[in-house]
């Protein structure tokens, strides 16, 4: 899974450009900067749940972070958050996964600071 995922742009530059051209880049930043504190908040509800053994609550929130992510054209961070919706099948799995998640989440944002400098 890791090195199939790690194969996706962190965004897909055609859907952001898309987004550009119906929203104009000042509202397409501003939506833009509501992805870190969305992903963190996301991040932390998976935390927790694996903290109190909930699969189910794990999922949810990946749910959440999975929909938000693709909306903004963040492809490899929806396809992790896609994969423990729907394929990591235990708390241990999702847990294995939780460096992998960290790790995008951090380059996402960091990619996101020149996304929203050029917008």
């Amino acid at each position: 899974m890791q090195d199939t995922i790690e194969r996706e742009p962190l965004f897909d530059s055609e859907q952001l450009e898309m987004l550009r051209d119906a929203l104009g880049s000042e509202e397409l930043a501003a939506m833009l900067s509501e992805l870190p504190a969305a992903a963190a908040g996301s991040f932390g509800a998976i935390k927790q749940a694996l903290e109190s053994g909930d699969l189910e609550e794990a999922r949810r929130a990946a749910h959440v972070l999975k929909g938000f992510s693709s909306s903004l054209g963040a492809v490899r961070l929806a396809a992790i958050a896609c994969d423990i919706e729907l394929k990591l099948e235990t708390i241990a799995a999702v847990a294995a996964c939780m460096p992998l998640l960290t790790a995008t989440i951090d380059a996402t944002v960091e990619e996101l600071s020149s996304i929203v400098a050029s917008a």
